[in-house]
Order: structure tokens, then sequence, then C-alpha cells
């Protein structure tokens, strides 16, 4: 029976760590640890509820789910100036679904990636690696891959074969 409940707790601390993947409206809780502060934001309004970058991600993550994506597009963009690194990936995500020019997009990646957020250095590298939204340059994409690995992405460490 003690085995039985170390295995229980096991699975619950495993579940509770799973990584959020990007554009996946209910990573919420993963995007906090991203957010440089949790301090209000300078224009308190309705916007965002409480008026704090965690109340503008939550709510952005909402209008996504429900498909409002200008919405989505307009808090994330509130998230990733307040220094929500995984916003601005998300905002490059949604960018390139929208049609947005290339330039556009992989500036949004390399914000989220310098700001910290390893999917957004996996997504500026795969700009890299297909001539998609950036120049192609294996040896850029290369080292994006290396950085994002480093940092702990999965995907990128599988790309360079080394999971």
């Amino acid at each position: 029976m003690r085995r039985f409940w170390m295995w229980a707790l096991l699975s619950v601390v495993a579940c509770s760590e799973k990584k959020p993947q990007p554009g996946d409206a209910g990573q919420a809780s993963g995007a906090a640890g991203q957010f440089k502060s949790e301090a209000a934001l300078g224009n308190k309004d309705e916007t965002c509820p409480g008026g704090t970058v965690r109340g503008c991600w939550d709510a952005a993550s909402e209008a996504e789910l429900k498909g409002d994506i200008a919405r989505a597009t307009e808090l994330y963009t509130r998230v990733c100036e307040a220094g929500g690194a995984r916003a601005c990936n998300v905002l490059g995500i949604l960018a390139s679904k929208g049609g947005a020019a290339p330039e556009r997009i992989y500036s949004l990646f390399m914000r989220g990636c310098d700001g910290g957020d390893m999917s957004g250095c996996y997504n500026a590298a795969m700009c890299h690696k297909t001539g998609g939204c950036a120049e192609k340059n294996d040896a850029e994409a290369t080292k994006l891959l290396r950085r994002a690995c480093d940092g702990g992405d999965a995907d990128a460490c599988g790309h360079l074969g080394t999971r």
C-alpha cells in the first residue's frame, strides 16, 4: 500500500510539471514562471483582469481558446511588452498563422528566445532551417537549436539528435 501512495504522489508531481507547448492556451500556469514580474501593468483597466500581467495572460489564453484571435493578440502583446517571453513566442505563432510579415514573426520568436522562452529559440531556429521567416542559414539554426536544447527544449534536442 505504501508503494501505491508513493507512485500516486510521483505521478501527480510528474503531471504537474508537464512543459506547456507553444500556442497551448492551457499553459497559463507554466507561463507564470516566464513573467519577469507579477506586478501591475501601467494602464489598469478591464482589459487585463486586476491590471496584472497574470490577469492579462489568463484573459489572452481564454480569448485564444474561444477563437477570438484579435483579442488574444491584443492581450498577449501587453504581456509580451511587460516581459512575458512566452507571450512573445505565442504572438509569433499567431502571427505566422495570420500571414504576418516574416520579419515580424521572426522578431517575436527572437524576443521570446532572448527573454528566456526556449520554445521561441526553437521556433526561430526553424525559421532559419526552413527559410520560412528568416534567411535560410543552417549555422544560425544549429546555434539556436543548441541554445533551446541547453535550455531544456526537447524538440530542439531531438533535431540535434541529443534527446
